[in-house]
């Protein structure tokens, strides 16, 4: 069925599609009926295999707001390949350290020092046993909605059903409300939110390491929270001790007008 392929060829959507079925784990999804086909990219813009050209609004995926093809990136990139291509923390690299001093000047509040992951599942998941070693303490709160990753811990703060596969999760996780609810006004819904908060921190407040939470969480539907949520949200944080745990990967890097979300909201 598949010998008559090659790299370079531009399939058509149903044959991709049979491709992913047949090579793919078998729970690997898309989110549409008739995915089209992108096979280019040129900065703010997306081409499928028709020629038809799409605005992609996303400019890149999570924290790759870049756009496509952008000609300063491949430059850049086409130099380091050329001296060093790869880096690591067993040994000393320049373009490491510089970067690392760059992201210091744009990091919120007086955070200046970066961990380094190869994704935001991993980011998360070490943010996660950082709270834990830090605190000494075991416990998670997460809100309904959010998406935090596919790894153990992170899986298991994650509040949307469909990404809870492990049927072993971690079981010292507490689910706050969402704080946009349907047929709720975002003040009402904030304050029920911020209410079922209060309910976990009396009983697990002292067992808790950290609080994780997006703040525009992406797949719950993009919604903004209301002006003073994170302000309340880290003075009930703060009385019991616990960490407030930020995942910035889908609106980190510029995506809401300041380089990281959080920045809008008053709690840096």
């Amino acid at each position: 069925m598949y010998e008559n392929s090659t790299p370079n060829e531009v399939m058509l959507p149903e044959e991709i599609i049979e491709k992913k079925k047949a090579f793919f784990y078998p729970n690997t999804m898309h989110f549409y009926k008739k995915p089209p086909h992108f096979v280019r990219g040129d900065m703010q813009y997306l081409f499928d295999h028709n020629g038809k050209r799409y605005v992609d609004f996303f400019a890149g995926v999570t924290v790759l707001n870049c756009g496509h093809s952008n000609p300063e990136i491949q430059k850049a990139i086409e130099e380091q390949q050329r001296k060093l291509q790869h880096t690591s923390i067993i040994y000393l690299t320049q373009p490491m350290v510089e970067l690392a001093e760059a992201l210091a000047k744009v990091l919120p509040g007086d955070i200046h020092q970066t961990f380094f992951c190869g994704s935001g599942t991993e980011a998360n998941e070490g943010a996660l046993l950082l709270a834990r070693m830090h605190t000494k303490r075991k416990g998670f709160i997460a809100f309904e909605g959010g998406l935090h990753g596919r790894s153990y811990l992170t899986m298991s703060v994650t509040g949307i059903p469909m990404w809870r596969i492990d049927p072993f999760l971690d079981p010292d996780v507490y689910f706050a409300d969402a704080f946009v609810k349907e047929g709720m006004s975002l003040e009402a819904s904030s304050n029920a939110s911020l209410e079922s908060l209060d309910k976990i921190l009396e009983r697990h407040g002292h067992e808790v390491a950290a609080c994780i939470i997006e703040p525009i969480p992406g797949n719950a539907g993009i919604n903004v929270p209301t002006s003073d949520f994170f302000i309340r949200l880290k003075e009930k944080l703060d009385r019991f001790g616990i960490l407030l745990i930020v995942d910035e990967v889908q609106t980190g890097f510029a995506r809401t007008g300041t380089f990281f979300a959080i920045e809008q909201f008053g709690v840096v």
